[in-house]
């Protein structure tokens, strides 16, 4: 297997996507925060040469155990350069895997424990598929530090990898020759939530119930916002929408046919970069003020919060125990306890964990040990499953709560959690929000908490 790259000066990753959105199988990752460590490079993957989705006696296992032969192959860094300097080790994705894992999908880790279904049957070209990756040897990379604007060819098979290169550079040179435009608002929609404010509340206090009996410490607990769409919607102009309203480390859009994936998350699930792992469990939001002297208050008062830093701390227990299944004993560290990450509404609590990867643990065995976050489940993590499944009606969660992101041929991964996420399928567009319900919840401010978060979704949408 052998890769070429070009470096090219760097365009707007917006005004690339504005050429290859409305087309099939178009990944989009985009670090929206430049003015933090998150928001250095953003992807843009199109078509795919294969795909790892739910396959009739083709578990996801054995997929990416065929993906992990195929990254063997692949150079650690791009092979020949056509144009420019070389990517180096600073390029942490230069083709792979890149898709998402529906937090239904636990459903499958853990079948013997959570037993309740989805009222929704979950198939691929019925419902939502539990997982969807694509497999992609052509990538643009914007290098926003640099301001460098790589295309990545991976020859895979048959390949031509000039001609594919070649192609890239079209792409980039239609994008170059387009004015920059607006972004206009989209159509308005009216939301509905499958919650009211009193059966929320009601939920909230069942939950705190089962923490008084012991069966957990905490509990996410989310209501989902759905509206309809007509076949005029336009996704990729809302998705631009979004990004204007609520910047954020992690968004995202996967086009998917008559599934579109669009994603605002500011919360990293597992970064891995050279066997070094790394997550970062966001537990603990408090509002913004625009007035700055409030601002640092509310900060500072989150920043002292017991409740929000008990939420914060049992994630983090949770999330090293899960981490010890795949990394090496005692290399377990947290870097970060409690820490304050502000974003456009809200200032949230934010912990970060790192370890070193075992040697013998694979792509699978990864997603087994820590997967749907602890942060979107609480604690311990499969009893609170089967709680959320009673509390939230048995409504599916979809790729709300799961997991977007890249699997990369150099081994490096990088996957968020998909809050603040938008999905639309069909005619329907949705998304969930809430948040953890410990022992001293207050049921009306929980309600309240969930909807702070999705004000910046309710402005975008509405």
């Amino acid at each position: 297997m052998s890769s070429v790259y070009k470096c090219l000066p760097y365009i707007e990753p917006k005004k690339l996507f504005d050429i290859v959105g409305t087309r099939y199988a178009t990944v989009f990752l985009e670090s929206s925060l430049e003015h933090n460590y998150y928001g250095r490079y953003s992807f843009i993957g199109i078509d795919p040469v294969d795909t790892i989705s739910p396959k009739s006696g083709v578990s996801l296992q054995e997929q990416l155990e065929k993906f992990e032969e195929l990254k063997k192959y692949h150079p650690c860094v791009c092979a020949h350069a056509v144009s420019g300097n070389p990517p180096g080790e600073n390029l942490p994705f230069t083709g792979g895997l890149m898709g998402f894992i529906s937090y239904d999908y636990a459903r499958r880790l853990e079948p013997h424990v959570i037993s309740v279904q989805p009222v929704i049957p979950v198939q691929v070209g019925i419902q939502l598929p539990y997982y969807w990756f694509g497999i992609y040897n052509q990538v643009f990379a914007f290098d926003k530090q640099e301001k460098i604007c790589y295309l990545l060819v991976t020859e895979l098979s048959d390949a031509d990898i000039d001609g594919l290169l070649s192609k890239l550079e079209n792409i980039y040179n239609s994008a170059v020759a387009i004015p920059q435009t607006d972004i206009d608002n989209p159509k308005a929609l009216v939301l509905k939530s499958n919650f009211t404010k009193e059966t929320y509340a009601n939920a909230v206090k069942k939950a705190v119930e089962y923490i008084k009996a012991g069966d957990i410490f905490e509990a996410n607990l989310a209501q989902k916002f759905s509206a309809k769409i007509d076949n005029n919607y336009k996704p990729e102009k809302l998705f631009c929408y979004l990004q204007y309203k609520n910047p954020a480390p992690f968004s995202a859009y996967l086009n998917l046919d008559k599934l579109k994936i669009l994603s605002a998350s500011p919360e990293r699930f597992i970064k891995i970069t050279n066997n070094e792992v790394e997550v970062r469990p966001i537990k603990g939001t408090i509002r913004r003020n625009p007035d700055l002297g409030l601002d640092n208050f509310l900060a500072q008062t989150l920043q002292s919060s017991s409740k929000d830093r008990a939420e914060n701390i049992m994630i983090v227990d949770l999330m090293r125990n899960d981490l010890s299944k795949i990394c090496e004993a005692d290399s377990i560290v947290v870097k970060q306890l409690c820490g304050l990450e502000s974003f456009t509404n809200v200032h949230h609590l934010v912990s970060v964990i790192n370890g070193r990867l075992k040697s013998d643990i694979g792509i699978f065995d990864i997603i087994k040990a820590i997967f749907p976050a602890g942060s979107i489940t609480g604690a311990p993590k499969i009893r609170a499953q089967q709680i959320i499944d009673e509390l939230e009606q048995n409504t599916p969660r979809g790729i709300s709560y799961g997991s977007v992101g890249y699997i990369g041929f150099n081994g490096n991964i990088d996957l968020s959690v998909a809050i603040r996420t938008i999905t639309i399928y069909n005619d329907e567009l949705s998304f969930h929000v809430g948040g953890a319900v410990t022992l001293y919840s207050d049921p009306i401010a929980e309600y309240e908490e969930s909807m702070l978060k999705a004000q910046k979704l309710f402005e975008t949408i509405t």
